[in-house]
């Protein structure tokens, strides 16, 4: 399960990020929903969250959904982190040759890392027997 400071970290940095995204500065974002520039950098340094209405104001004005603000997808049986999250996003805007380059190393990874973990587990299996 998700911490709530993990879910709180998750609304600074992506308010900051679909800001960012959507073209607007912190004033700009700030206009758009009626408040203080510094409202919004509070947000954006994690000092304080929006409260819910506002949050839902915040998703209305950047065109994302509370999930991605929350960095919470609850359909999705995994939860993942900021650094996930944008590793996914820098792999969607690869051309087709750079995301077959990242499948075939990431294909290989997988097996080098699942062959360590077997002979470690099987180290450990000989060592216990000792």
């Amino acid at each position: 399960m998700i911490s709530s400071d993990d879910i709180k970290k998750n609304i600074s940095r992506n308010i900051t990020k679909y800001r960012e995204n959507a073209g607007f500065s912190q004033r700009e974002l700030a206009q758009q929903l009626g408040i203080t520039p510094s409202r919004i950098s509070n947000w954006e340094q994690g000092a304080n969250c929006p409260t819910i209405d506002i949050l839902f104001e915040v998703c209305r004005t950047l065109h994302v959904s509370i999930n991605d603000i929350y960095g919470v997808y609850p359909d999705s049986e995994m939860m993942l982190s900021y650094s996930e999250q944008q590793h996914i996003q820098k792999y969607r805007n690869l051309d087709e040759h750079g995301r077959e380059t990242v499948d075939i190393i990431l294909e290989r990874e997988t097996v080098r890392s699942e062959e360590q973990q077997k002979k470690e587990a099987r180290i450990r299996e000989l060592e216990e027997r000792k």
